[in-house]
């Protein structure tokens, strides 16, 4: 098959597949180009509209904004005036006339919470609401403070702040009252309800509109659709744009701006007439191309088929058309990728006929066979052969060859001793057979395996030689490891005993006045029994003494008794009700691996209950530990990860003997080892 970047060379050199690709590339290109032109526009014309539906709910809500200011303003002169007429002149700031005045003022505007009074020295004595609390001080507060200390306005509002008796979030606007010489008597203030602008706002149902806001002069936050209290009062708008809207209350501004997300917003700006606010309108550009996107969709998906049918179409003439020149080319290529695969080929490839004749051989055949591969063609690869292979290595190849027909079902690999220049090449041949064209064609591959011979001995030697070390360094580990016991034990536990005596002697000739001293021996001689223990136990590790006096049997129960002690597991043990005579290295190899099986079962398993089976049958030791721990994935090419299996494998090949580990999750393990009775290490072909 013809590599891709082979073929697109031949596409391109038809002419007529190059029109009509070149002619498809155009209608893409005119489609695709039509289609983001239309929705360029679409999209343009979408901002657009957002952009002025913000403009025109600034204005609207600008004039609600200020109606409502003006209806606070209004209400506020008319109660001014009533107390500076003649009759309010003579009332008292404090007095029911004037609350009920107030009551009345404030009775028809949902936007003021309350109106209350502050007289001359900054006290609170008045309001419409009956839970005011009289005489409360309000000295501090700006609204006070500002005409107290000669403010030139005639109205005063104030920033957003919390209201001191209900906590809400309140403007207040405030009115100097004088009496008749023109002197301050206090000061008229509405708290104006914030909450009444965040209903104004929020009842706006514009799909393009995604917050609308109130801003002091500032450019603060003063009221509308924003979260949290403590967004209250910080900065929101352009301050530069603002600053162009002040005294022009007819004049809406445009800004464009990313949110805290990154996503575009448009923010429109218009200032409310005769009050220090602006109204602020913010449309998302996500949010305003929602419809875009509603007609966009089915535009592009259209688009995108007819793209996709011209691209299909364009494909399916473009194939026809070049198909035949690219499976001639094709043809060309395999032919000559098939040559070179097999020129390069490190192994002997002949290819014969029905009657045994080469049809082709590579360069490496000829080498192999000492002949140019131009001779060897038409030959009979028998007669190529003859003399050169053992005359019963030939005619067992005639009768393969016979039978490697394809009706026959083909021959495996034959060993053949070849002779060449003196030499002899250990040759393996391989026969398959084929049908081409209704004729039987028969390869055969030979490969020159002298080498891999030779390095497959050199490999059988040195394993048995490491074979043979190992076992030599397991003896000689194992003798030291006698002797080393033995002193411990006989030596250092004598010296240890004598020294313990020797101490007991010292202690019993102390007066009983040496209390103290008497002490001392008593932690000596503890001090020593621990020792002597650990000198038992290092010594019994190291080569269980029982083992060489009374043989494998009691060395095991020894064994198992000690591991029961010290683990607490439950152990289930089968040995032989004597003890059965056994050569030195089959009872330390078997003891050793009942030893790392059972550590093994202390260290990992996590089991409850130990089998232990040993038994002598038929000329064989048999040892097999089964525990009911959680087991593991066991995987027998991979167990050179495990040393110690390595270990117990090692011990029984070298006396003849096998091991098998059985496991698997949460079904415990089983590790069973065969060693013959005599010890005898096996040699590479298995036999003892």
């Amino acid at each position: 098959m013809i590599s891709i970047h082979r073929q697109t060379p031949a596409w391109r050199r038809i002419s007529s597949v190059r029109a009509v690709v070149l002619l498809s590339s155009g209608m893409i290109a005119v489609l695709a180009i039509s289609a983001a032109m239309i929705l360029f526009d679409l999209r343009h014309k979408e901002l657009v509209h957002a952009q002025q539906q913000s403009l025109g709910l600034t204005r609207l809500l600008s004039e609600q904004t200020t109606r409502a200011f003006d209806g606070i303003v209004l209400m506020m002169r008319g109660v001014r005036d009533r107390m500076d007429d003649v009759y309010g002149q003579r009332l008292s700031l404090n007095s029911l006339p004037v609350s009920l005045l107030l009551k009345v003022r404030s009775a028809g505007l949902p936007q003021v919470k309350s109106i209350f009074l502050v007289d001359r020295d900054g006290f609170g004595v008045n309001s419409s609401r009956d839970d005011f609390i009289r005489q409360l001080r309000m000295q501090d507060r700006v609204f006070y403070r500002y005409f107290a200390d000669g403010g030139p306005d005639e109205i005063f509002i104030s920033r957003p702040e919390k209201a001191r008796v209900d906590g809400q979030w309140t403007y207040y606007v405030g009115v100097a009252l004088r009496d008749g010489a023109g002197r301050f008597r206090g000061v008229l203030v509405s708290a104006v309800n914030i909450d009444y602008f965040d209903s104004l706002y929020g009842s706006i149902g514009l799909d393009t509109v995604s917050q609308i806001v109130l801003l002091n002069q500032h450019g603060e936050l003063a009221a509308g659709q924003f979260r949290g209290d403590e967004a209250m009062g910080s900065l929101f708008g352009n301050r530069s744009i603002l600053a162009g809207l002040v005294g022009s209350p007819g004049k809406s501004a445009m800004e464009t701006r990313l949110d805290a997300d990154g996503a575009r917003q448009f923010v429109a700006y218009r200032a409310v007439a005769n009050y220090p606010f602006f109204v602020g309108v913010v449309a998302d550009e996500a949010v305003a191309l929602a419809s875009w996107w509603d007609v966009a969709r089915p535009i592009a998906f259209g688009i995108v088929m007819v793209i996709v049918f011209v691209v299909f179409t364009t494909w399916v003439f473009a194939r026809n058309l070049a198909r035949k020149e690219l499976l001639e080319l094709a043809l060309l290529e395999s032919a000559e990728q098939l040559r070179h695969m097999i020129e390069s080929a490190r192994d002997a490839i002949v290819t014969l006929d029905a009657q045994g004749r080469v049809l082709m051989a590579n360069t490496a055949a000829a080498e192999l066979f000492g002949i140019s591969a131009g001779h060897a063609v038409g030959q009979r690869l028998v007669a190529l052969l003859d003399g050169k292979i053992p005359a019963r290595q030939l005619d067992r190849l005639a009768r393969s060859m016979d039978r490697s027909r394809p009706e026959a079902g083909g021959e495996g690999i034959e060993a053949l001793d070849l002779r060449r220049d003196g030499r002899t090449l250990f040759v393996e041949l391989s026969l398959s057979a084929a049908q081409f064209r209704g004729e039987s064609l028969l390869t055969a591959v030979f490969r020159d395996a002298t080498e891999r011979r030779r390095a497959d001995q050199q490999l059988r030697d040195s394993h048995r030689q490491l074979q043979e070390l190992s076992a030599s360094l397991q003896r000689v580990r194992e003798d030291e490891r006698s002797r080393i016991a033995r002193e411990l034990h006989d030596e250092l536990g004598q010296l240890l005993t004598g020294i313990r005596l020797e101490i007991s002697w010292l202690g019993g000739r102390l007066i009983p006045e040496q209390r103290l001293l008497s002490e001392r021996v008593v932690a000596i001689k503890e001090q020593i029994d621990q020792t002597i223990a650990s000198v038992r136990r290092i010594s019994s590790e190291l080569r269980p003494l029982v083992l060489d006096d009374l043989g494998l049997v009691d060395a095991a129960h020894w064994y198992i008794d000690q591991f029961s002690e010290r683990t607490g597991i439950e152990i289930d043990r089968h040995l032989p009700d004597s003890d059965v005579e056994c050569d030195s290295a089959v009872a330390t190899a078997l003891f050793r691996i009942l030893q790392e099986s059972m550590t093994n079962v202390a260290r990992h398993a996590q089991a409850s209950r130990l089998t232990v089976r040993l038994g002598h049958d038929g000329g064989k030791w048999n040892l097999c530990v089964e525990d009911d721990g959680q087991g593991f994935v066991y995987d027998n090419g991979q167990c050179c990860g495990n040393m110690g299996l390595v270990g117990m494998r090692e011990r029984a090949q070298m006396l003849g003997g096998h091991l098998e580990v059985e496991s698997s999750p949460e079904r415990g393990t089983r590790i069973s080892v065969t060693i013959p009775g005599n010890g005898q290490p096996k040699d590479d072909d298995g036999k003892a």
